[in-house]
């Protein structure tokens, strides 16, 4: 490896070069070195092998380059005596009882106000992607908001703006709760205007040759994740809604799926009910190709999961995988049908430069693109409201009690037609929602 004089000018001017992080090595002090990350963090770090040969690498404390220096000395100093500086940091750190992991797991994700939140599944699914790899070790009252803000920058560079922002909420309202219990000369390092929440291009309509391919590659079935996409494009669903659905939901004869009221939260967020799904054929066939899993002895109780024991989630991870094969089957159909789905998508949203499967694609995507399918297919607007658990407003919210259970299935069927039709090439048969009472 390159190795640099290391000065307190080199380390003013060193740059990670676009990377998201880059090692200096000193040239004069052997296994000592400046670390750059992408945002511009210096650190100085140790690296060295302890008695079994293992390679470790330690963050210094040294604020200066010669309090870095003396530091690294004395920890080499320790390697040489056949210390380990880096396991016996760590058994201090998990000895400890104020980190901000065991905090979260034996006290805050225990409480009694919290356990009762529909999303703490969601909340702890969160802590363990984004959160403690980064900050899990860090004492609660240690954590600085400079920290906080590179953690949530590197989480929105590397999963997205929306995976960054709800890291930021979780984090923001886990210290809401602590504060009230800390001493009094604890400050909250979270303040108005640490995080600025942004958005992406937001999801965006999948065209056919998209739907083709998507349909063509998931039907392979390696994963619960495939299935769960077939799934939720056939039934217009939130990503939530059918990642966590259990199969107590679903009917005894498997014609139907009921999301309960402490499941759905309505169109605005707020107004919660139950919202019933009628599953066309190529639905319910979606189910039965999900291997059942074994808990206990006992068949899981979720439909889609990968342990028996808690449903899916790391969706940013699934779909990368997703991506990857996405794209190879695309590269494999050629250049045409990658120039038409870009002439399509530059069509329907100008401007907006969107690749085959870049951004805008996303499992919310699927229930946009249902109901824009839905529109394709002579389905009327309310009927179509109503596939997509909608609550209509006004008078007719308040005196119309019906729930449209014929008039959905027949929408939903047509719908599954329709998707068979883009796969398969199969002409387009429209059934008239007038013919779904007869």
């Amino acid at each position: 490896m390159p190795k640099h004089e290391l000065s307190a000018k080199f380390v003013e001017k060193a740059n990670s070069g676009g990377k998201e992080r880059e090692i200096f090595w000193d040239a004069s002090q052997p296994g000592f070195g400046l670390m750059v990350t992408a945002d511009g963090a210096r650190s100085y770090v140790v690296q060295y092998r302890n008695a079994e040969g293992a390679s470790r690498r330690m963050k210094l404390k040294g604020g200066t380059l010669a309090q870095a220096r003396r530091e690294a000395k004395a920890q080499l100093g320790e390697v040489a005596k056949g210390g380990d500086p880096l396991a016996d940091k760590r058994k201090q750190r998990d000895a400890r009882e104020d980190t901000l992991r065991k905090v979260v797991e034996n006290e805050y994700l225990c409480d009694s106000d919290v356990k009762k939140l529909r999303s703490l599944g969601e909340k702890r699914g969160t802590f363990e992607r984004y959160i403690f790899p980064t900050l899990g070790g860090r004492p609660v009252t240690e954590i600085k908001r400079s920290e906080i803000v590179r953690m949530l920058r590197r989480v929105k560079e590397t999963n997205g703006p929306g995976a960054a922002n709800n890291a930021f909420k979780v984090l923001q309202r886990f210290y809401t709760w602590f504060v009230p219990g800390a001493d009094d000369e604890f400050n909250n390092p979270i303040v108005r205007g640490t995080w600025k929440q942004t958005k992406g291009e937001g999801a965006r309509v999948l065209t056919d040759d998209e739907i083709r391919i998507l349909w063509k590659v998931t039907g392979e079935g390696r994963n619960a994740f495939d299935h769960f996409i077939r799934f939720t494009l056939l039934t217009a669903a939130r990503r939530g809604e059918t990642a966590e659905m259990p199969r107590s939901e679903i009917s005894k004869d498997g014609t139907e799926w009921t999301i309960p009221e402490e499941r759905y939260k309505g169109e605005d967020g707020k107004s919660a009910h139950a919202h019933l799904i009628p599953l066309s054929p190529l639905a319910r066939q979606v189910l039965t190709d999900i291997p059942v899993l074994q808990v206990g002895g006992k068949d899981s109780k979720f439909v889609f999961t990968t342990d028996g024991k808690v449903p899916i989630s790391g969706f940013s991870k699934s779909k990368k995988a997703l991506n990857k094969r996405l794209l190879a089957a695309l590269e494999k159909e050629g250049v045409k049908t990658r120039d038409r789905i870009i002439e399509q998508l530059n069509e329907l949203y100008p401007g907006k430069n969107f690749e085959p499967f870049g951004k805008g694609w996303s499992p919310h995507a699927l229930r946009k693109t249902a109901r824009t399918l839905l529109t394709r297919i002579n389905v009327t607007d309310s009927i179509a409201e109503k596939c997509l658990g909608h609550v209509e407003g006004g008078i007719k919210g308040i005196y119309n009690h019906h729930d449209y259970k014929p008039e959905k299935r027949t929408a939903f069927e047509a719908l599954a037609r329709e998707v068979e039709r883009i796969v398969e090439g199969k002409p387009a048969k429209v059934v008239p929602l007038s013919s779904a009472r007869a």
